[in-house]
This record gives C-alpha cells, sequence and structure tokens, in this order.
C-alpha cells in the first residue's frame, strides 16, 4: 500500500474516461488531469503518449485496441514512458474506486514503462 502520495503517479486521463474524475481525485491530493483540461482533446493516441511521458504522467484510458500496441511499440523501441492503464468501460463510480485503489498502491516508480489493468484494483 503506497500511502505516500508523492509518490502516487501522476496521471492523465484520457478522453472517453469522465472528466469530472480528475477534479475528485486532485481534492484528495492526487495530480491527475484530463486531457481536456490540458488542450489535448481529439488529439491522435500516439502523441496522447508522447506528451504524457513528457510530462511524467501515465495514460489512464478505456482504449485498449491502439494503446496496448503503442506500449507494445515503446518496447520494442526501448522508449521511456510513465505507464499506461487500460480498463474496459465500466460505471464512474467503479472508475473512481479502482483509479483511487490503482493511486494507493501503485508508486510512479513502479508504474513507469509498464502496462496495468484496472481490472487488477477492485
Amino acid at each position: 500500500m503506497n500511502t505516500d502520495k508523492s509518490q502516487a503517479p501522476r496521471l492523465l486521463l484520457d478522453e472517453q474516461i469522465w472528466v469530472h474524475l480528475a477534479m475528485l481525485l486532485r481534492e484528495q491530493g492526487f495530480d491527475v488531469y484530463h486531457v481536456s483540461e490540458v488542450g489535448l482533446d481529439h488529439t491522435p493516441d500516439p502523441e496522447i503518449l508522447r506528451v504524457a511521458a513528457e510530462r511524467r504522467q501515465a495514460v489512464v484510458t478505456f482504449n485498449t485496441k491502439d494503446f496496448v500496441p503503442l506500449f507494445e511499440d515503446y518496447f520494442e523501441t526501448g522508449k521511456e514512458h510513465y505507464g499506461i492503464v487500460v480498463s474496459d468501460q465500466i460505471a464512474q463510480g467503479e472508475l473512481q474506486k479502482r483509479v483511487s485503489a490503482l493511486l494507493n498502491s501503485v508508486t510512479a516508480e513502479e508504474l513507469k514503462n509498464m502496462i496495468r489493468y484496472l481490472q487488477e484494483f477492485k
């Protein structure tokens, strides 16, 4: 259990994710932004991951179809990123619960260059 919020991953929520979730998680002390808050709405997925890596943020997305191949490309080419967290589309309350569980149990260092599935954090 990671109780030190300064060690928690910084997150960038992809555009299919509930926008209000970023604000709720910031109120809990986490560094979380939605793509629409940082001018990245309607941005191609490779660019989302590139910007997130520059900002030292992990991407949270429902878009497994596109982000798993991006993860594989980064792995094969040795490019660094700060994590990709993928999930099936789930209800907002369940999404908030699982992302909070992720933030409270995984450090930024543990998520770096990894892919994690929110189903692990029930």
